[in-house]
């Protein structure tokens, strides 16, 4: 259940796992740990990986705000303060719209509506978890590639030519290792905010359908409130 006495909960979540990622990022940049395992990735996969790895941040923040907004507003409308232009909260749309006597279906269709305004953004973020660990993958493909190719024309191999191939070797087998650690770590850490995101998405709509459900008249006197 959501928790009218701490306002801006999830997004105070999403601050402390971003605030820990910062962090982590600091010691790895400090070690320089961070630097080697981008600049010894010449393909830049890694690189791309953290791009989409800050964008994918950036949306979860964003809608953690937004769903904080809309738990906050909610709550008001429990109290009976809720006083809304269309469209600005979901929860209030949702109990004005709905019609405790009606068609189910069309209070099923509603109930999709609120869903989709709820947590419908969330795909992209799945999108960039999945996206991640496919150019994790794609590195690790990549790595081996080079590493093969290395291998050409062993027969006629000097000391010198030994020492080139083993330099190529261990790049490629950098290649394939830091762009699956970078992709696996970037899509957990990215998984767990839109987990997050969708949990709480899913009480507040739980928590919408059951109070329209459980006081109908609320519903309607603030639908009369509404059209006045």
């Amino acid at each position: 259940m959501l928790a009218p006495h701490r306002p801006y909960s999830l997004f105070l979540q999403w601050l402390l796992i971003t605030s820990i990622t910062l962090f982590a990022s600091a010691v790895t940049w400090n070690m320089g740990l961070f630097q080697w395992v981008v600049l010894t990735d010449n393909t830049r996969i890694c690189a791309i990986t953290i791009a989409v790895f800050a964008a994918g941040i950036a949306l979860a923040g964003w809608r953690s705000w937004y769903l904080s907004q809309q738990a906050n507003y909610f709550h008001r409308l429990q109290q009976g303060q809720g006083r809304f232009v269309p469209g600005q909260s979901f929860c209030f749309d949702y109990v004005v719209s709905h019609n405790p006597v009606g068609v189910a279906s069309e209070g099923g269709l509603l109930a999709e509506i609120m869903a989709e305004r709820a947590r419908g953004t969330h795909q992209v973020g799945w999108f960039l978890c999945s996206l991640m660990l496919k150019l994790g993958l794609l590195g690790t493909i990549v790595g081996f590639v080079i590493m093969l190719g290395s291998l050409e024309g062993l027969e006629k191999l000097d000391i010198n030519d030994i020492k080139t191939l083993m330099k190529q070797m261990t790049q490629g087998m950098g290649v394939a290792m830091n762009t699956t650690l970078v992709g696996l770590v970037t899509s957990m850490v990215l998984g767990i905010q839109f987990l997050l995101l969708d949990r709480f998405a899913d009480h507040l709509i739980a928590d919408t359908v059951a109070f329209a459900h459980r006081a109908p008249s609320v519903a309607l006197a603030e639908s009369t409130s509404a059209t006045a």
